[in-house]
C-alpha cells in the first residue's frame, strides 16, 4: 500500500452548559493532555512541547509552568495556534519505519478538536498491514470524559486490487489495528466518497459509550487520487457535527434516565403522604422535596438543550454534506442527516412529554404539603399560646393569694413530728390557697379559651333554636 496515512480526528467539548459564556470548563484541557500523553509511544518533540504552542495556555511566571486558562478565548478564527497552519510533526523512527505526522489543533465555537495524521516520512514507501503496529495503534484511542464528543480514525491508502476485495483488506486492517486493544469493530456501511471505495465500522468497548468511536477506511484501488484540500474543512465539519449529534442523543437518554429514577423518588413520597401525618413527618418530607424538585428541573433542562443541540447540528451537518456528497456516494451519511437526526428527535420529544406533566405534580405535592404544614403549625401555635394563658392566669392568680395571705403570718415554721391538737401553720393554709388558685384560675382560663372542654349533662340556656318570640 502506497500513500498510506492514518487520521486522528478528536472532538472534546471546552464548554458545557454549565458553565458561563466566559469561562471554560475544568475538563476542557483533557483533549491537549491526551496528545501530550501520546508523545510518550509516538515520541514527537512538537507534541512533548504542545502547551507552548496553543493559545489555550499560558506560561505562569512563578512556576515557570504553562496552565489552560480558564478564560474563553476569543479567535478570530478557528485555528489555536499563532501560526495558524498545521503544526508539522518532524519523523520519528519507528523500528526502521521513518514516520512523520502534522497536527491541526481548532476550536470550534464550543468545541476543541484536531485532526492529527501519521504517514511515512517517503509517501512511496510500501506499508504491509502487518506494520500497522508501529504506528501505536492502542495509544490512538484516546481517554475520554464526560467532555468527549467522539473520536473519528481514518485509514487512508492506495492499493491495486480488484473493487470486491476491498472490503477484506479494510477487514484486515481494522482486525490488526484491534487487536492489542480491548475494542470490537463491527461494519456499518460501505459504499463510495469521492469515487473512492469506503468503510465505516462501529468501535465498541464495554466501559465506553456507544458510539463515541468510529473507524473509516478508504481505500483508493484506481488512483483516483480525490483532492481532500477543497472539502476538507465541510469534511471535517460533517464529522464534528455527526459526533456531536450522537452525543447529545445519549446524553438526552441518560437525563431522561436520571429524570424517571427522580421522579420515582417522588412518586415514593406520594404514596407514603397522609393528611393526617404528625407536624414532624411533613416537616420532613417537605424540607426534601427542594432537592429532588432541583434534580429533576435538571434533568428536563438538560433534555430541552439536547433536543436544540441536536436540531442545531442537524442543519449544520447537512450544510457540510452538501459541499462535498455526490449522487453515488456513501448512502447512510446522507440518511443520517434526515431519517437518524429526526428518529432522535423524535424520541426525545418522547421524553420531554412523559417528563413535562411530572413538573407540575412536584409543584403541586409541594403546595400540598405547604399548606398543611401551615395549618398544622398554626394549631401548634394556638395551643401552645393557650397554654401560656392558662399557666400566665394560674400562676398570677396563686400569687395574689399567696401575697393576701402571707400578709396574717405572724409566727415562724417549725417542722417537727404532728402531734395531737397542732393546727395547720398559716404557711401552710397560704401555699394550699395558691395552688388552689392556680388549678381553680387555670382551669376556668382553659375552658374559656378553648384548651379544655366539659361536657355537661344539662344545658345553661334551655329553648328551642327555632322558637321566635311573640
Amino acid at each position: 500500500m502506497k500513500n498510506f496515512s492514518i487520521s486522528v480526528c478528536f472532538f472534546h467539548l471546552n464548554q458545557t452548559i454549565a458553565e458561563s459564556l466566559d469561562q471554560v470548563s475544568p475538563k476542557a484541557d483533557l483533549i491537549w493532555k491526551n496528545l501530550i500523553n501520546l508523545s510518550e509511544k509516538l515520541p514527537f518533540i512538537e507534541l512533548k512541547d504542545l502547551k507552548s504552542k496553543l493559545v489555550c495556555y499560558e506560561l505562569d511566571e512563578e512556576s515557570n509552568v504553562f496552565k489552560h486558562k480558564t478564560e474563553a478565548l476569543n479567535l478570530i478564527n478557528r485555528w489555536l495556534n499563532e501560526e495558524q497552519q498545521p503544526i508539522e510533526l518532524a519523523a520519528i523512527n519507528q523500528n526502521g519505519l521513518a514516520i512523520s505526522g502534522r497536527l491541526q489543533p481548532f476550536l470550534l465555537h464550543d468545541t476543541y478538536a484536531f485532526d492529527l495524521s501519521l504517514y511515512p516520512d517517503d509517501p512511496n514507501q510500501d506499508i504491509t498491514v502487518e506494520e500497522l503496529n508501529l504506528f501505536q495503534p492502542s495509544s490512538l484511542f484516546l481517554d475520554c470524559s464526560e467532555n468527549t464528543l467522539g473520536e473519528t480514525i481514518w485509514f487512508n491508502c492506495q492499493s491495486e486490487i480488484a473493487e470486491d476485495k476491498c472490503q477484506y483488506l479494510a477487514d484486515r486492517f481494522v482486525k490488526k489495528f484491534l487487536k492489542d486493544t480491548k475494542f470490537t469493530a463491527r461494519l456499518v456501511d460501505e459504499g463510495n466518497l469521492l469515487k473512492v471505495p469506503l468503510f465505516q465500522y462501529e468501535i465498541s468497548h464495554k466501559n465506553q459509550p456507544n458510539k463515541l468511536y468510529k473507524i473509516l477506511v478508504w481505500i483508493d484501488n484506481k488512483n483516483i487520487n480525490p483532492e481532500i484540500t477543497p472539502v476538507y474543512d465541510h469534511l471535517f465539519g460533517s464529522l464534528w457535527t455527526r459526533h456531536k449529534i450522537e452525543y447529545a442523543y445519549e446524553q438526552g437518554r441518560e437525563s431522561y434516565s436520571k429524570a424517571r429514577k427522580v421522579y420515582s423518588q417522588i412518586e415514593a413520597k406520594v404514596k407514603e403522604f397522609k393528611q393526617n401525618q404528625p407536624l414532624e413527618e411533613l416537616q420532613k418530607i417537605l424540607e426534601s422535596m427542594p432537592e429532588l424538585s432541583m434534580q429533576y428541573q435538571r434533568q428536563l433542562r438538560n433534555l430541552q438543550a439536547h433536543y436544540t443541540t441536536i436540531k442545531t447540528n442537524q442543519i449544520n451537518y447537512q450544510t457540510y454534506l452538501q459541499k462535498f456528497w455526490q449522487p453515488g456516494d456513501i448512502l447512510t451519511w446522507q440518511e443520517f442527516g434526515e431519517t437518524t437526526c429526526k428518529r432522535y428527535l423524535d424520541q426525545i420529544e418522547t421524553y420531554l412529554s412523559y417528563i413535562q406533566p411530572g413538573k407540575d405534580l412536584i409543584s403541586e405535592f409541594i403546595n400540598t404539603l405547604r399548606g398543611l404544614v401551615e395549618i398544622e403549625q398554626a394549631k401548634s401555635d394556638r395551643s401552645l399560646e393557650r397554654t401560656i394563658q392558662i399557666l400566665g392566669a394560674g400562676l398570677g392568680a396563686g400569687g395574689i393569694v399567696a401575697s393576701a395571705v402571707s400578709g396574717h403570718i405572724d409566727k415562724p415554721l417549725v417542722i417537727r413530728i404532728p402531734q395531737s391538737g397542732d393546727q395547720i401553720h398559716p404557711g401552710v393554709s397560704s401555699l394550699l390557697c395558691s395552688l388552689f388558685a392556680v388549678v381553680f384560675v387555670g382551669g376556668l382560663v382553659g375552658v374559656i379559651n378553648g384548651r379544655w372542654k366539659i361536657n355537661l349533662p344539662f344545658k345553661l340556656f334551655k329553648g328551642k333554636s327555632g322558637d321566635s318570640p311573640n
